[in-house]
Parts: C-alpha cells; sequence; structure tokens
C-alpha cells in the first residue's frame, strides 16, 4: 500500500498520497504568500482583489492542478484564521509616521 499522510486544514482533514504531494507543497506555499508582503494583494481587500488573486493561482500554466488547488486551500485558510494585528485589509486611519527633518 502507497504511504499516506494526512494534513489538517481547518476543522477539515485531508488524506495525501504521501509526504511529496504537489497538493502538500501548494499548501506550504499559499499559507506563507499570504503572510508575505511581497506577494500579498493589494489593500484593500475586496471580492475582486480576492477573485483575481485565486484565477491568477488556478491560471498559473507552470503548475500541476494539485499544486494549484493546495495553493488556493491555504491561501483561504490564511485569510480565515488570520490575526488583526498581522495583516489588516482596511488601513487604520490618522497613523502616518513622519520623520522630522533636523
Amino acid at each position: 500500500m502507497a504511504e499516506q499522510s494526512i494534513v489538517q486544514v481547518g476543522n477539515a482533514l485531508i488524506i495525501l498520497a504521501g509526504n511529496n504531494d504537489r497538493f502538500n507543497d501548494g499548501l506550504t506555499t499559499g499559507y506563507i504568500e499570504f503572510y508575505d508582503e511581497h506577494h500579498r494583494p493589494t489593500l484593500p481587500l475586496t471580492g475582486h482583489v480576492i477573485c483575481d488573486h485565486l484565477l491568477t493561482i488556478l491560471n498559473e500554466p507552470s503548475a500541476s492542478s494539485f499544486w494549484k488547488a493546495g495553493r488556493s486551500t491555504s491561501w483561504v485558510e490564511a485569510l480565515l484564521e488570520n490575526s488583526p494585528h498581522t495583516f489588516r485589509s482596511v488601513l487604520p486611519e490618522g497613523r502616518i509616521t513622519v520623520l522630522q527633518e533636523v
């Protein structure tokens, strides 16, 4: 029997074909990508921004379907579990840092 592993996404358990499953690779990428300021979609998050971001993932020609599915799944998981201290869709008003010239 082939080696299997299980990952938890939210409250769901997903059975993978093995540790080298492309879905699992996509999970890791999507989760990290959500918190990486260089890969994060533009603020504020809107339905259009999220749709465009997920469609970009799904239309990536060089990635496998399993990898795309994992990346999309974990990106949404990170979005749902996100702490407001880590990532804000709407920037706080009135918080601007100004450097004073000496």
